[in-house]
């Protein structure tokens, strides 16, 4: 056999019984937040506040504008803007408890 074929398949199997022992020895991960990661979830928490704030002003806009469609009796956009008001506060109030769920 040529001597540099045998020292390179010696060379090759010590690098697989080597990277299978690393990689064996891999252990449980917990997440730890960078420093620096409370003024972001201070920041993350206003922009939650300010989103529901705007689910709260788009009801009572659509609730304004349904009962201006009513008084003229015309029909309109009163009823889509509630509605897309509430799901937008349904996918508000899920959206943290959704994605821990997915990450655990």
């Amino acid at each position: 056999m040529i001597p540099a074929l045998t020292s390179f398949t010696t060379m090759a199997s010590a690098y697989r019984s080597a990277s299978v022992d690393v990689l064996a020895q891999i252990g449980d991960v917990d997440p730890t937040p960078p420093p620096g990661a409370d003024k972001f979830n201070t920041l993350l928490s206003w922009v939650m506040w300010g989103a529901i704030i705007f689910c709260i002003a788009g009801l009572i806009i659509g609730a304004v504008a349904l009962a201006y469609e009513r008084s003229q009796g015309t029909g309109g956009e009163g009823k889509q803007k509630i509605i897309g008001a509430m799901i937008g506060a349904v996918i508000i109030g899920i959206a943290a408890g959704l994605v821990n769920s997915l990450v655990l």
